[in-house]
């Protein structure tokens, strides 16, 4: 069971829920209808439930964007002009944003719609008559993954856990008390959540899933509160291990397939579906809209994201996540070159011109970020497969806790206890082995960290690896800036008006 069962629920629920009558206005449709009785049923309560996760629709978005084209693994060249979009792309790479960023609001609103959400929910189910103790815990462990969002963002953020009473201006929580808020809901609700990972399950946080992401919160500690908790990364993550409930797919690239519920290794995802709009389009943003022949898209795509050249040059050639590029000369999907007729004419800011010509040919080599890279430049991100034949969205769901992820946390937290770690070194050998490659022995910082950084390419962590190994404030491609308060994102402006209790984060 995905998203199509789980629709016509929320479908079939809400129409239950909110049903009008078109010929019998005078009936008063809401009179039977109260928090008590509202959620007696299991469609009802699951499609409430499943309202809390719509905001995670944004994870490829706004997320993406703050997440992966902030850092050294990709950025969005402005390709012969259009998407320079006034600068914003290359201010996002170069760490010159703006407070009130589209991207910067819309993580935030992404976040705290979140929350307000699940905090609405609660409320109403603990009023109910109904059995809603499950819902309930489910609810608050998607809290907890919100508020760790917003604080691996933003930082210092508002910690409300009320709906009906709470501050319409809330001030901000210093980091350390939302990490402890965090913390303590996933742990009190680890042995309380399901353990089932299918069915009407898929896509909603169990108790594998809550155990990913406090791994996660323990992992980046020392971020957030100035204190490691790498032993209790090791224990949450060998639990995960010995529930045997996950394996890596023998193929890498099968966990980012079209249709990928199927897959073992997935713990928690996004689901996504090309009939719910333009929700994830990352074949859109990254293809040249001459591609429209090669997968037969009914639209252009927009010729936008890109890795940069030394990111994909990290890749061995033997190494089979290498796969996840698109590089070369671009074809039909009869087989037949593509040409690009401005390929011939493209000439860059220092009127150097396009270097292959007409034929459309994808090269890692990117001249420059703005205002004229040339729109053949950069390798494409291929990792999630692109179906023939569709518009702007695409049906893959998208990996926010992969078992490749668990057992590279808990080779990462071996090693920071323990340099000479075998069992860590053994850990990322099974993660390589299957894509083609041997051990690392002994593990350095530097491979470690590029081992984690091509494993868990695209998949929103990029800059929160960074943030960890102390990276994110260094320099890179187009990128000068060092100020180490660029970790975290700016309060956005809109927020900032709206709330005269919250301040700006340093820097800003």
């Amino acid at each position: 069971m995905k998203t199509l069962k789980i629709k016509s629920i929320i479908i079939g629920a809400l129409a239950f829920v909110f049903g009008i009558s078109c010929t019998d206005l005078e009936t008063e449709i809401y009179s039977d209808l109260t928090p008590e009785t509202e959620y007696t049923t299991t469609d009802t309560q699951l499609a409430a439930i499943l309202t809390a996760y719509e905001p995670l629709k944004g994870y490829a978005g706004s997320y993406f964007n703050l997440q992966e084209l902030s850092t050294e693994t990709s950025a969005a060249p402005a390709k012969f002009g259009p998407w320079d979009d006034g600068g914003l792309w290359a201010r996002l790479h170069r760490h010159e944003w703006e407070n009130n960023s589209g991207d910067i609001n819309g993580a935030w609103n992404l976040c705290f719609s979140g929350v307000s959400t699940c905090n609405r929910l609660i409320e109403e189910f603990q009023t109910s008559t109904a059995d809603t103790e499950a819902a309930v815990n489910e609810l608050r462990a998607l809290r907890a993954l919100y508020f760790y969002m917003a604080m691996d963002l933003y930082g210092d953020v508002p910690l409300v856990t009320t709906f009906a009473t709470a501050d319409a201006n809330p001030s901000r929580t210093p980091k350390q008390e939302v990490f402890n808020y965090i913390v303590s809901e996933l742990e009190e609700l680890i042995p309380l959540l399901p353990t089932g990972t299918k069915g009407e399950l898929y896509g909603r946080i169990n108790s594998w899933s809550a155990m990913g992401i406090l791994a996660r919160v323990y992992l980046n500690a020392e971020i957030y509160t100035g204190t490691a908790q790498w032993d209790k990364v090791a224990t949450l993550t060998q639990q995960i291990i010995d529930g045997g409930q996950f394996i890596l797919e023998p193929n890498y690239l099968d966990n980012f397939e079209i249709k990928n519920e199927g897959s073992n290794e997935n713990i928690l995802v996004v689901p996504y579906s090309k009939s719910s709009g333009a929700q994830f389009t990352i074949h859109m943003e990254t293809l040249h809209p001459l591609n429209q022949q090669t997968y037969d898209l009914q639209n252009g795509p927009w010729n936008g994201y890109t890795a940069l050249e030394e990111f994909y040059n990290s890749f061995d050639e033997a190494d089979g996540r290498k796969e996840m590029f698109i590089v070369g000369q671009q074809y039909t999907s009869s087989g037949e070159p593509i040409n690009d007729p401005n390929g011939a004419i493209e000439v860059d800011s220092e009127g150097n011109p396009e270097p292959d010509g007409p034929p459309l040919i994808f090269t890692p080599f990117i001249n420059e970020l703005t205002p004229k890279a040339f729109s053949q430049s950069g390798a494409r991100i291929g990792k999630y497969n692109i179906e023939n034949g569709i518009g702007t969205a695409m049906d893959n769901d998208f990996p926010v806790v992969r078992y490749a992820d668990v057992v590279l946390m808990r080779a990462e937290a071996l090693w920071r206890l323990d340099n000479s770690s075998a069992e860590a070194v053994e850990l990322i050998r099974q993660v390589r082995e299957r894509v083609g490659l041997g051990a690392i022995d002994p593990i350095t910082e530097d491979a470690l960290y590029d081992e984690i950084q091509r494993e868990l390419a695209f998949e929103c962590q990029a800059r929160t690896v960074m943030n960890r190994f102390d990276r994110f404030d260094t320099q890179w491609w187009e990128k000068t800036i060092t100020d180490s308060n660029k970790k975290v994102f700016p309060i956005p402006t809109d927020q900032l008006n709206g709330n005269p209790n919250l301040v700006q984060n340093p820097g800003y």
